[in-house]
């Protein structure tokens, strides 16, 4: 369209200056004279626009402006001008608070010379830089751990990283730009201390509550024996199996300690297939709610992973979906290969879970039914296990269900971790 309106223009300058060069001649004085005159044209239409556009603007006259030229590359002009000083207002800004952000955040180049730094880095790694003075990142940063970090080619997790003087600093590092780094760093060392703390709590609480409820079931176990009345032997009972349960969660919590504690250098290459085989036959001592239980093992797949991990986590899906999902339901264990690797899922058709409580179920101590747990002997750790038990192996939990028709747990093994070797 405006390719259009140029073209019509030209047509009737033309034609204008043809009409008139008839009568006095001087067709090429008559264009020029045409030409100049849609030129001002515009220019004064440009300049009544933009006066509408901008009533308080007010240009003195310069010979060398470029309104003299045209009116629009000035507006322009002056809309950049104000863009680039918000620009250096706001980065001057942030240059400024940048100082006061809680980590330590350090620009430096690829051959280490630090480029920017703020003050909290400084103090983190107590060194002092100025712009004139060439600083290396791993002269302030002389630990061998991070000097090997940094020479990966990928960097998806953060370093740990243990100073001289016992204080725990997490380090991200991340490409700034093609020539530079950025390294954002954080102390963690109350975070360490208070996870430390929290598995020397279990620790200790394991071992000192082990002993007397030892004695105290003994003892139970002696009165069960004895002729008692009904009353008295109702009482025993209960006694009894509430000292199996505390039993019981104390093993859970005990577990879960060591889980989180564990690493990947306790991985070791097993049969998968096999494992959840050698659970079938327990499982089907525990099915006492007349399920029908089937298993559908891809066989003979090894994996590299953690066998007595991997074991609580088939155990706890298992047994939940026997516990949970009603009386007389038909429950599918299937282990199969998948597009990602290889996918361990536990089915059941019962009285599915409200979608509300899905987000909740892997947190600590959390139930769906108070009264059910209680009923089952529940203690609402069975799913934090199996979170951190499949985060050990890069996996998670995937939950899928519906009310009154049923639930699906299931977890994916990926192929990096699936071995071609099926030697033991």
């Amino acid at each position: 369209m405006r390719i259009l309106n140029i073209l019509v223009e030209i047509v009737f300058i033309i034609g204008f200056s043809l009409l008139f060069s008839l009568f006095t001649g001087g067709f090429t004085y008559w264009l020029i004279a045409f030409l100049s005159f849609t030129l001002l044209w515009h220019h004064f239409t440009e300049h009544r626009l933009l006066r509408t556009l901008q009533p308080k603007y007010n240009q003195k006259f310069a010979l060398t402006s470029w309104e003299n030229v045209s009116q629009s590359v000035a507006y322009y002009q002056r809309i950049n001008r104000k863009e680039k000083i918000k620009n250096l207002r706001l980065l001057s800004k942030l240059n400024r608070n940048i100082n006061y952000l809680p980590d330590a955040i350090i620009i430096f180049s690829h051959d280490g010379v630090i480029e920017w730094c703020n003050q909290i880095s400084q103090q983190l790694f107590e060194f002092y830089w100025d712009k004139k003075t060439p600083k290396q990142i791993l002269n302030v940063i002389f630990y061998d751990e991070f000097k090997h970090y940094w020479q990966q080619t990928k960097h998806n997790r953060p370093l740990v990283l243990l100073t001289y003087n016992q204080r725990y600093l997490e380090i991200h590092l991340n490409s700034y730009d093609t020539k530079r780094y950025l390294l954002v760093a954080r102390d963690i060392t109350g975070m360490i201390r208070l996870v430390h703390s929290r598995q020397t709590f279990l620790a200790n609480m394991n071992h000192e509550l082990r002993t007397p409820l030892t004695v105290l079931r003994g003892y139970l176990e002696m009165l069960s024996n004895e002729s008692l009345t009904d009353f008295q032997m109702k009482v025993v009972q209960t006694m009894l199996e509430q000292s199996q349960r505390m039993t019981y969660l104390l093993e859970q919590l005990n577990q879960l300690a060591k889980i989180e504690t564990s690493s990947n250098a306790d991985h070791n290459k097993f049969n998968m297939s096999a494992l959840i085989l050698s659970i079938k036959k327990d499982m089907d001592i525990l099915n006492q709610s007349g399920h029908q239980i089937e298993f559908d093992i891809e066989p003979d797949i090894y994996i590299l992973g953690d066998e007595y991990q991997l074991q609580s986590v088939i155990t706890n899906l298992i047994h939940n979906a026997i516990k949970h999902s009603g009386d007389k339901n038909l429950i599918q264990v299937r282990w199969h290969s998948c597009e990602q690797g290889m996918k361990f899922s536990v089915k059941d058709h019962g009285i599915g879970i409200p979608q509300q409580h899905i987000a909740h179920l892997t947190e600590r101590f959390y139930r769906v039914d108070e009264s059910r747990s209680n009923k089952t002997g529940g203690s609402g750790l069975g799913l934090a296990i199996v979170k951190h038990a499949l985060k050990q192996h890069h996996s998670h939990l995937d939950i899928e269900s519906q009310e009154g028709a049923g639930s699906c747990f299931s977890f994916i093994i990926k192929r990096n971790l699936i071995s071609d070797d099926k030697t033991e």
